[in-house]
């Protein structure tokens, strides 16, 4: 399946149901948990946040979680059919309402909300140009903190892909990837220090978790 079939498939409603579905998996909850006691550990150093925008925000896995935070949620995806997903899911549960965008191309000022939180994206997006550029997005809109996982080039499931590929024993596309010193670059030029960047998992799985903060003398610009 190409890229633009699979970007189809995924702003299906078809394909929104599907997402959902995958996290009834055993290694989807698995990786969820991790997920979750990670971002445990820094809410409890930054405390809460009045404003937060999830992107992507799939049918409202985290919406929940954000707002016992004390954030007012503003849900964005590529998929329509996943915002309305998560409005079905949580109808109860007030928003600061849902956008559909590009990752890259996120449609509010600078500095405008709080925290930005972007799990399982990045690695998503096939052109490595825009890989970055959706990191720089991400510091643009966040005021304070940004949340976000990338795909490693240096973790051990991404070097075992490459070399089976290299050895002619499996037929799986490259991870989409990007390098741990250029997503401190960027965060830097961005105005932004890494705080901490874990590996979700040391194998079995090549994302990092990236907390990051805008710098105090970029804060004042």
């Amino acid at each position: 399946m190409t890229a633009p079939e699979r970007l189809k498939v995924y702003a299906s409603a078809e394909g929104a149901v599907e997402y959902f579905e995958e996290y009834e998996k055993f290694h989807r909850r698995l990786s969820d948990r991790r997920e979750r006691r990670l971002l445990e550990r820094w809410f409890e150093r930054i405390g809460g946040v009045a404003t937060a925008l999830d992107l992507p925000c799939g049918w409202g896995r985290y919406l929940p979680y954000l707002q016992a935070r004390g954030a007012r949620v503003v849900e964005a995806d590529f998929s329509g059919s996943m915002v309305r997903m998560s409005r079905e899911r949580h109808a109860a549960t007030p928003t600061a309402g849902g956008l559909r965008c590009f990752g890259h191309r996120i449609p509010l000022r600078d500095g405008a909300v709080d925290l930005v939180f972007s799990m399982r994206l990045n690695h998503h997006l096939a052109d490595p140009a825009v890989r970055r550029e959706h990191l720089r997005e991400l510091f643009r809109v966040s005021g304070r903190w940004v949340m976000f996982t990338y795909f490693d080039h240096a973790s051990v499931k991404n070097l075992l892909r490459r070399a089976r590929a290299g050895l002619g024993l499996t037929r799986k596309s490259p991870k989409n990837t990007l390098r741990r010193a250029e997503v401190r670059a960027i965060a830097q030029d961005c105005g932004f220090r890494v705080v901490e960047d874990p590996w979700l998992f040391l194998v079995g799985s090549g994302h990092r978790m990236v907390l990051a903060e805008r710098s105090a003398h970029s804060a004042g610009r």
